[in-house]
């Protein structure tokens, strides 16, 4: 009975950590699209502009920590794109590894995820 129980609770803790990392990269996702598909900035070549005009979203994004950092370097290991998303997940992953990041200069999503991925 003991072994029921115990196999009963590991699947059900792997279960919510699975349900738990898709949430985070479904709610950045969310969050992301938001961001490059808003309006008011659709017109401006500064990604800033576009985190400036959608701070809760960013904000949404960096505040998953660990767990969003490990989503967004996959994401942008695995994009074959190299515009305002990747570069929006870049800056969200140097925001969240702060004073861990040991890229200091970069321009493109990829540029940052390749010097990062050598550093790792």
């Amino acid at each position: 009975m003991k072994k029921i129980l115990l196999n009963f609770l590991l699947i059900t803790v792997c279960l919510v950590a699975c349900q738990s990392s898709d949430n985070v990269g479904r709610e950045i996702e969310d969050n992301l699209s938001k961001i490059i598909n808003n309006k008011e900035v659709a017109f401006s070549s500064n990604p800033i502009d576009y985190i400036d005009q959608n701070q809760n979203e960013y904000e949404n994004i960096i505040s998953k920590g660990e767990k969003g950092l490990k989503y967004l370097i996959v994401e942008l290991k695995s994009s074959e794109e190299n515009g305002l998303k990747e570069w929006i997940m870049a800056k969200a992953s140097t925001d969240i590894l702060k004073t861990n990041n040991p890229i200091k200069e970069w321009s493109t999503g990829k540029e940052w995820i390749n010097k990062y991925s050598e550093n790792d």
